[in-house]
């Protein structure tokens, strides 16, 4: 698994657990969030999905921060290579 979807799983967990309190993102996690999506934005230029995401426009909330890090996930996690996969089956 890429380091990318690691992180962006890591910050899923955060916003999960933060979300039930009324604390904002700090300004170091909304630029982490924006760091990755712009990361896999690079790695996957022509998916729609990854290149809708914007949260340049305001400061992210958990919900937003969340909503992205899930497509990241997705997006990311499913383009494994033949070789990795076939190592994941083999687990």
């Amino acid at each position: 698994m890429s380091e990318l979807v690691t992180q962006a799983q890591g910050l899923m967990l955060q916003a999960a657990i933060a979300a039930s309190t009324s604390e904002p993102p700090s300004v170091t996690t909304a630029m982490l969030a924006r760091i990755i999506v712009s990361e896999a934005k690079k790695q996957h230029p022509n998916n729609p999905l990854l290149q809708n995401i914007d949260l340049d426009e305001k400061i992210p909330d958990w919900n937003d921060i969340s909503a992205a890090m899930s497509v990241v996930v997705r997006t990311l996690g499913s383009a494994i290579s033949p070789g990795e996969a076939f190592r994941r089956r083999g687990s």
